[in-house]
């Protein structure tokens, strides 16, 4: 069996280089922590290398911390918004 880079497992955190389990052309392959034996995926964000939960029905696409930082900007975008939205109040006589 193949391995790919060192990256951190979504499941249990550890610094692993899983093993394919199921290589693919068209989609990414399957993989396999070798700490915790659970299906993962390489992150689908640019310049990540880190893996991505697989799951039964549904394999996530980006890693926990790609996901995180997602939800940072998201909630930076917000702020934003609603500064915007105050000030514009505020200077409207």
């Amino acid at each position: 069996m193949s391995t790919k880079s060192k990256g951190v497992c979504p499941f249990c955190a550890e610094m692993i280089m899983p093993l394919v389990i199921e290589e693919n052309l068209v989609r990414r392959d399957r993989c396999a922590c070798p700490a915790c034996s659970e299906d993962i995926y390489v992150c689908r964000s640019p310049g990540c290398n880190n893996y991505a939960k697989g799951g039964e029905y549904y394999d996530d696409e980006l890693c926990p911390q790609c996901t995180g930082n997602i939800a940072d900007i998201g909630k930076a975008t917000v702020a934003v918004a609603v500064f915007g939205a105050m000030v514009a109040k505020v200077i409207k006589p």
